[in-house]
Parts: structure tokens; C-alpha cells; sequence
């Protein structure tokens, strides 16, 4: 229900401003037909915009790059970050406003079947009479204003007995422009939209163009004008059914009347409906800006609890939850977010969440929630992201949003946020692999892709190094944080003793060393072009100065 609400609030800021538009730029025409189906158009493009907002946010923001600039070394981030939530407390306010917003379409629905059940009675207990095309009804209610609905229309007896052409003409408008259609589709509306005076503007505005219709349909007919707006004025004084039929004696008689006075507004005029576009372009501008989406988030996440108490027991009721974000991640080109929770009850869920940095807000594509006793691990996955700034994140959880400041988990993690600016940029082709973590794991590992990973990772600081050579001689820490990344041509590590043995791109071209790729010589470029995923063997002979790469 929550994420019903927050599509209908970004539906009526689309209604409002769009009605807007058409108030100051169409109200005044004489077009009917038109203004009509504009007003029918704003309805269904007001549905639509929230959609259309979520496409935007999409192709404006979760799109990468051909080149990704993933940050050399830091495509892990380990922290250790807490978070304690109350959920009997967090986001009480979003609950109440689901609560607010359901008890207001009931109390708008109850009305209006009441309305509507009293329509009913009228025509069950009137004197039909089966006309071409549509059904007379003859009431001994004088009290009733002539009116039409479906394709009934309700007359007076003195009504009928006087033989009123013009009001048989008027209510014949109606019935045969099937104007009940469009007040069925005005009052769906204001049930859900309750809350957003535009819902109830527009049926308003609705039903006086169905009325403009209806009066020029009369004076069209030849009717005199002047008697016609006497017997108007007549009737103004008579009971109708508001929002579900179409009364004669709606109650903007002014507007009516001045109206009927109006020359036909020329096709050019038309063109002012262009006006709405730019007012639709604002409204999804703001729909996607992250405040707002960050509000609409929280809302949509939350649902509504109907379990019994006795299925929640008191260890449940009284539990904080504490949630421990642990990694922050980029393998196989996903952001990967994982949390660790403690102190649980009997249940938990998940259903997605959101992150926001730099300025931008990214929905979560996949998640997974594995819960032992007490504890729980989510994984929340995101789309690929390379630069934070200002970042933060909400994970919805037994329907609530919990929210995380990423920023105090960068603050307190082992590098500064700045360094997730990339110090080169890598190919797609050339993630198949993560820099490993620690010295002790790219040791392990048969053979790193790029070599200037495990260079960047021992210069950067994430290890303690072991036992460092560079063009073979052996370096101390301060030595080996003077080197530049992009300088190493070349980096061989020994899984016996645990070295690292580093070779720069100068001394490379300058000592003269032989480069063998199963036996065949090749020059520096081409062992720079060579797919690493196919090497299985790297060996540096120092006697004969050659390095023999034997591949797979």
C-alpha cells in the first residue's frame, strides 16, 4: 500500500501542474470537444508520469561508461559500520500516512456509493419510458433538477408535462456524448487522489465542459438563447447528484451563460496544449530529483502489519535489531553492498532498497537474505558504481527503510573517499578478476590479470608487504611508496618465499631483457597486448636476463 501511495503523490504533482496549465492557457476557449479530451488526456498521462519519471531516473543515471574507472586497489571496501534500529519506532510517520491515506479513500468511496445507491432508487422508482436511443424516467420528486446518467434521463412530472424541448435536447447531449463515462473515471480518481485538491478541480472542471457542450447543443438547435438561460436560473434552485450525473442546473450558471456568448475558438488556438509539455518536462524533473525520490522510497517501502500479536512473541516485540554493514564490493561488475544482523526476532524480510551518491539515486537489482537464529546476512546489489560522493543508502527491511550514512563508513574505512577517483582506467575486458585484498591472497592466486593491481595494492598501502625487489634490488617501505603504478612494466610473485619481485618499464627497456612466450621472442608490446587469462606461468631467469611466459 505504501508504494501505492508514493505513486499516487507523484501521479497528483503531475495532475495539479498539468491542470494548472490547462487553467491558464485552455479554460477560456471556446472549444469543448477539445478541452475535453485534453482534460481526459491529463488524467491518463498523470498515471503514466510515474512510470515515465522511473524510465528517466533509469537512462539518466544507471548507465555505464564504455570505459569503467575502476578505483586500482579499492574494489573492496571492509568496514565496520553500525547501525541500531528500533523497528517499533523507525518510520512511524510514513505507517500513519499509509493509515491517513486509506481511511480517506474509504470515507470518499462510502460517499460516493451512497451517491450512487441513491441514483439508483430514483430510476427504480420513476416512470420509465422507452425512448430512441434512451431511457425516460418521470419522477414525482419535483425537487430534482432534470439530470442524466448512463442512459437514463430523470425528468419532473411538471418537467414532462410542459414538453421542454430544451431540456430534452440538453440531457440528450449528454447521454449521447456518453459524458458518465468520463464522471465515473473523474470519481476513480478523486477516491485514490482524495488528498490532492487537482483531483477534485479537474472532475469539477470535467463536468462544467460537459455542461458547455450540453448548452451549445441547445442554442445550436435553435432555441432561443435568453429563454433558454431563464429556465437555467429556474432550476438552479433544484437538488442534484454531484460528481455522478450530469445535472442541468450545475452550479457555474455564470460561466455558463457568459459562455454561450463566446465566438468558436479558431484550430490555431489549439496549439496552446503544447504549453503542457514543458510543465510535464518540471514536473518529472522534480519527480526524479533525490530528495524527492528519497521521501517517495521511505513511503513505498512501507506496508502494512495485519499478524496477529500472538504470531510476534515478546522477545520480537522488544528486539533493536543491529545492522552492521561489513563489504562494499564491485565484482562481476556489480556494486555489492553486504549487512550482518544481530539481535532479530522470529522474522525478517527484505524487499530491496535504494543508494544515493553524487546527487543520484540507484535502485537495488537483486538482493538476498540468509538468516540464521538471530543473525542475518543481506546482500543488496546495485548497478555498477565507481565514484561516491556524498553517499547513502536505505535497505527496506520487514517493511521498513533503514537507512545507512555511507559517508561515516568512508570516513572510518583505511583510505581517504577522494582515492576512489580511478588512478587508471581499465577495460571491462579486464575485470575478470578483482585485486585481492591482501598480499597473502594475490600470493595465492595463479596469476593476476593486470599487474598494475598488485602493484597499486602493495603502493596504496592495503598490505603489509613481504620481502619487495625492484629490477632486483631489494627496496625498503619508503622506497617502494615513491613508485608510480604506471611506471611498473612487469610484476612476478614467488609463492615459495613469499616475494615480490617488480620491474619497471625503464629498466625493462634499458637492460636489453629477453621476452619468450612459449620459446618464441617478442618484443615488450606485444607481451603488454597478450590476454593474461591465458598465461599459466611467469619465471624470470636474472643470469640470462629472461622472462619465459608459458601459456595455457
Amino acid at each position: 500500500m505504501g508504494a501505492f501511495l508514493s505513486y499516487s503523490i507523484i501521479s497528483g504533482l503531475a495532475m495539479l501542474a498539468m491542470y494548472l496549465g490547462y487553467k491558464i492557457f485552455l479554460a477560456r476557449d471556446n472549444q469543448h470537444s477539445f478541452n475535453r479530451g485534453v482534460l481526459l488526456l491529463i488524467y491518463a498521462v498523470s498515471w503514466v508520469c510515474p512510470l515515465a519519471a522511473s524510465w528517466v531516473e533509469y537512462h539518466r543515471y544507471d548507465t555505464r561508461p564504455d570505459i569503467v574507472q575502476l578505483p586500482v586497489g579499492h574494489s573492496e571496501v571492509v568496514v565496520d559500520m553500525v547501525v541500531r534500529q528500533n523497528t517499533l519506532a523507525h518510520q512511524l510517520w510514513s505507517s500513519v500516512l499509509v493509515w491517513i491515506f486509506i481511511a480517506g479513500m474509504a470515507v470518499v468511496a462510502v460517499r460516493t456509493a451512497i451517491t450512487w445507491f441513491r441514483l439508483l432508487a430514483v430510476i427504480r422508482q420513476g416512470e420509465k419510458i422507452r425512448r430512441d436511443g434512451y431511457t425516460l424516467v418521470v419522477t414525482s420528486d419535483e425537487r430534482l433538477a432534470p439530470f442524466s446518467w448512463m442512459h437514463y434521463v430523470v425528468v419532473g412530472r411538471g418537467d414532462y408535462a410542459d414538453n421542454c424541448a430544451a431540456i430534452a435536447t440538453h440531457e440528450l447531449k449528454h447521454v449521447k456524448s456518453m459524458h458518465w463515462i468520463d464522471l465515473l473515471v473523474a470519481q476513480a480518481v478523486c477516491i485514490v487522489n482524495w488528498f490532492n485538491p487537482a483531483a477534485w478541480l479537474m472532475r469539477d472542471e470535467l463536468m462544467l465542459v460537459h455542461e458547455y457542450q450540453a448548452d451549445m447543443a441547445v442554442v445550436d438547435s435553435g432555441a432561443d438563447a435568453q429563454e433558454y438561460q431563464l429556465l437555467l436560473i429556474k432550476k438552479a434552485a433544484g437538488s442534484r447528484f454531484p460528481s455522478l450525473a450530469n445535472s442541468l442546473n450545475h452550479s457555474k450558471l455564470k460561466k455558463r451563460i457568459t459562455m454561450m456568448y463566446k465566438e468558436k475558438s479558431g484550430a490555431g488556438r489549439r496549439m496552446k496544449v503544447l504549453a503542457l509539455v514543458p510543465v510535464l518536462m518540471l514536473v518529472l524533473g522534480v519527480a526524479v530529483m533525490p530528495p524527492v525520490r528519497a521521501a517517495v522510497s521511505t513511503i513505498s517501502s512501507t506496508g502494512l502489519s495485519l499478524r496477529k500479536g500472538s504470531e510476534k512473541t515478546e522477545e520480537s516485540k522488544n528486539d533493536v535489531p543491529e545492522f552492521r554493514v561489513t563489504d562494499i564490493n564491485n565484482y562481476d561488475n556489480k556494486t555489492t553492498v553486504r549487512i550482518e544482523v544481530k539481535g532479530l526476532g522470529n522474522y525478517i524480510k527484505t524487499s530491496g532498497g535504494t543508494l544515493t551518491t553524487c546527487g543520484r539515486t540507484y535502485q537495488a537489482i537483486n538482493q538476498s537474505c540468509v538468516k540464521t537464529g538471530s543473525e542475518a546476512v543481506i546482500e543488496i546489489v546495485f548497478p555498477f558504481l565507481s565514484e561516491f560522493e556524498a553517499t547513502s543508502m536505505t535497505v527496506n527491511v520487514n517493511d521498513e527503510a533503514i537507512p545507512f550514512n555511507l559517508e561515516e563508513l568512508f570516513a572510518r574505512a583505511t583510505f581517504d573517499p577522494s582515492e576512489l577517483k580511478p588512478a587508471v582506467n581499465v577495460d571491462e575486458g579486464a575485470l575478470r578478476k578483482q585485486a585481492p585484498s591482501t598480499l597473502d591472497d594475490a600470493i595465492n592466486s595463479a596469476l593476476v590479470d593486470n599487474p598494475l593491481e598488485v602493484a597499486a595494492l602493495v603502493l596504496n598501502k592495503n598490505v603489509t608487504p613481504g620481502d619487495i625487489y625492484v629490477n632486483g634490488v631489494k627496496i625498503g617501505e619508503a622506497d617502494m611508496h615513491k613508485l608510480n603504478a604506471e611506471d611498473i612494466a612487469l610484476v612476478v610473485i614467488n609463492k615459495q618465499n613469499k616475494t615480490t619481485n617488480i620491474t619497471t618499464k625503464s629498466a625493462s627497456a634499458s637492460s636489453g631483457m629477453r621476452i619468450l612466450l612459449d620459446g618464441r621472442e617478442i618484443d615488450q608490446a606485444e607481451m603488454n597486448a597478450y590476454p593474461a587469462d591465458k598465461i599459466a606461468s611467469v619465471s624470470v631467469d636474472k643470469q640470462t636476463n629472461t622472462i619465459s611466459i608459458t601459456s595455457k
